[in-house]
C-alpha cells in the first residue's frame, strides 16, 4: 500500500501539502489506480485546503480530521465523501456545499438521482468503480469516450477523480485516451439513494 503524506501540515501557507499518491505519478498529476483509499485521501486533502481558503474550517483542525477519515476508510465497504464526514448535519453540509460548488464551478444537479448508473463501464473498470465507491463519488455518464461526467456530494472531488479515471483507462492498454472530466454536485439528501443504486449500499 502506498505510504501517504497527508497528515503533515504546512503552517507557512495554511495549506496541506499534496498527498503522495503513487511513485509512478505523472507530472500532470495523474496516478496509477492501485489504491482506491489514496484517491479518497487526495480528495480529502484538496477539500481541506479549499475549506481553509474559504474560511469554512480552522486550519488547526486539518490533521485531526484527515486522521479520523483515514481510519474510517479502513472499515470495509464504506462509501462516504469527506465533506459529509466533516459536516454530518445536512443543513450545515448544504451551506458549505453551496460555497464550495460556487468556488470550483461544479453545478448542483437535482436530476442526478434519476440517471441510471453506467453498469457496463463499472464492469469494464472495476478499479475505477471501487475508487468511486470509496471516495463517495459516482460516474453519471461514460457513453462518449471524449467526456466522462462524475458526481459527488463533494464539489471538490472532480479534479482528482478525473485524474484517477484517466490513469485507470490507460492501465494495461495502449489506449492513451484522456477524456474531459465534467464534475457535478449531488444534493446531500440524494446521496444515500444514489449510492445504493450504483454500489448496492450507502
Amino acid at each position: 500500500m502506498t505510504t501517504l503524506n497527508v497528515l503533515r501540515f504546512s503552517a507557512r501557507n495554511g495549506r496541506l501539502p499534496e498527498p503522495e499518491m503513487d511513485r509512478s505519478a505523472d507530472e500532470d498529476g495523474s496516478f496509477a489506480s492501485s489504491d482506491p483509499q489514496a484517491l479518497a485521501l487526495r480528495i480529502a486533502s484538496d477539500t481541506i485546503n479549499q475549506l481553509i481558503e474559504l474560511q469554512l474550517l480552522a486550519a488547526g483542525a486539518a490533521p485531526r480530521l484527515l486522521a479520523a477519515y483515514r481510519k474510517y476508510l479502513e472499515e470495509p465497504s464504506q462509501s462516504l465523501s469527506f465533506l459529509p464526514f466533516v459536516f454530518p448535519v445536512e443543513s450545515e453540509l448544504a451551506r458549505v456545499q453551496k460555497r464550495l460548488a460556487a468556488s470550483v464551478s461544479a453545478p448542483v444537479w437535482e436530476i442526478a438521482e434519476r440517471i441510471l448508473p453506467p453498469a457496463p463501464f463499472y464492469k469494464a473498470y472495476p478499479a475505477i468503480a471501487d475508487a468511486c465507491r470509496q471516495s463517495g463519488s459516482v460516474i453519471l455518464d461514460a457513453m462518449v469516450p471524449a467526456t466522462i461526467t462524475t458526481a459527488s456530494v463533494n464539489p471538490v472531488a472532480g479534479k482528482s477523480l478525473a485524474a484517477w479515471i484517466r490513469s485507470g483507462l490507460s492501465v494495461g492498454t495502449d489506449d492513451q485516451r484522456s477524456p474531459f472530466g465534467f464534475h457535478v454536485t449531488i444534493p446531500p439528501q440524494q446521496w444515500a439513494s444514489i449510492a445504493r443504486t450504483h454500489f448496492g449500499g450507502e
